[in-house]
């Protein structure tokens, strides 16, 4: 439970319409006090602080190179946690609580590898997605990202009905996906710089329905994913 110097704490900060959201973990006056209590529950001896000080809703977490991110969204219930080495995301996703998230953190940065962590807490993603990124294969990790969008994000959704039938593709596969305002491209390099001319698939207003522009900027009339993906295959 809170105690009152927490509660004094909730005076200091401001919530501004997210204290709606998070009645359990504005008591504490801001999120890390509320993940530390539940580090402190675990016996623990990592120590949260704010991620950014002015903001009552975000909480980070060291040890050595491997830290974890709370930050708690502003409009919804949504509690976005994620475990990295270094500045790599290995695992990210929306946890059910605060103590949830302090039982999948405490494991991470107490040595577990991110196809473990992945296996315990489901909602951070699948083992395929942690070992991608866990070994460095950024092209699987994107594709898995996509295929699966366990985050429910709103571009992968609109992409969806054409990634399923792409995930299959194998000269798609040898390509990196990415996205960029809505639109999915394709590049030779799996991470930044992007190269390549490929075409481009981009969501209409109708779900499961694109439009594709090829390399030399032609542009197709808007179709259903199974055409889509024939005109991007014909276009490589």
């Amino acid at each position: 439970m809170p105690s009152v110097h927490h509660g004094a704490m909730a005076d200091q900060v401001s919530w501004g319409d997210a204290a709606q959201w998070y009645p359990d973990v504005v008591g504490y006056g801001a999120v890390h006090d509320a993940w530390q209590a539940e580090f402190s529950r675990l016996g623990s001896l990592f120590r949260a602080r704010p991620k950014q000080p002015a903001n009552p809703r975000t909480a980070a977490v060291s040890n050595g190179e491997r830290n974890a991110y709370l930050i708690l969204s502003a409009r919804e219930r949504k509690i976005i946690l994620g475990l990295c080495l270094e500045r790599s995301v290995m695992v990210s996703g929306y946890a059910p609580d605060v103590a949830v998230a302090a039982d999948a953190a405490h494991e991470w940065l107490s040595g577990a590898r991110p196809p473990v962590v992945a296996a315990a807490w489901p909602f951070l993603g699948s083992v395929a997605l942690a070992a991608a990124r866990e070994r460095g294969d950024h092209r699987e990790a994107k594709w898995l990202h996509l295929y699966e969008n366990h985050r429910d994000d709103r571009i992968a959704t609109r992409l969806h009905p054409f990634v399923a039938l792409a995930f299959h593709e194998p000269r798609l596969r040898r390509l990196s996906p990415y996205t960029s305002l809505w639109t999915l491209r394709f590049s030779a390099t799996a991470t930044w710089p992007f190269t390549g001319s490929y075409p481009k698939v981009t969501p209409v207003a109708t779900p499961g329905r694109y439009v594709v522009t090829t390399s030399d900027g032609r542009t197709h009339d808007e179709t259903d994913a199974a055409d889509t993906l024939r005109l991007v295959l014909a276009a490589l």
